[in-house]
């Protein structure tokens, strides 16, 4: 079940990812919460980086997903869903945090070009290396 879970959110990334390379890319910067995809598309209510499962909370849960490689995505303060295309494992330790990310949207994705954290009253860009 988990295994098939996560084989199902690489495929719906991957054809999100080249349906946006196929055209009709216009760069935008969002901003929102860093969410796990697993566990947010699953359950709304899992939006911080503490999951609420069967078992109970389990702490740092969206951490622990996207080092597992499962795709993070986007969550705006409008409720707007998007899956990040950016390597999971360089942004986990920001799941549950407010982020900004500049990239090319289509279709639900969007392929990161750069993505900043929120510190304090300021910006802290993370290095999310090339995607390409």
């Amino acid at each position: 079940m988990k295994r098939s879970m996560i084989l199902v959110l690489a495929l719906a990334l991957t054809v999100g990812v080249f349906s946006a390379l196929a055209g009709g890319m216009g760069g935008k910067t969002i901003e929102g919460t860093l969410v796990d995809s697993k566990c947010y598309l699953m359950s709304s209510k899992n939006i911080g980086n503490d999951h609420m499962t069967p078992g109970g909370e389990m702490p740092g849960c969206g951490t622990m997903c996207a080092k597992m490689g499962i795709p993070t995505g986007l969550l705006t303060a409008e409720g707007k869903y998007l899956t990040l295309a950016v390597p999971s494992l360089k942004v986990a330790n920001y799941v549950g945090q407010t982020v900004r990310a500049t990239g090319m949207a289509k279709s639900g994705t969007l392929i990161v070009q750069k993505l900043e954290v929120k510190k304090g009253s300021g910006w802290e860009e993370v290095n999310v290396g090339g995607m390409m």
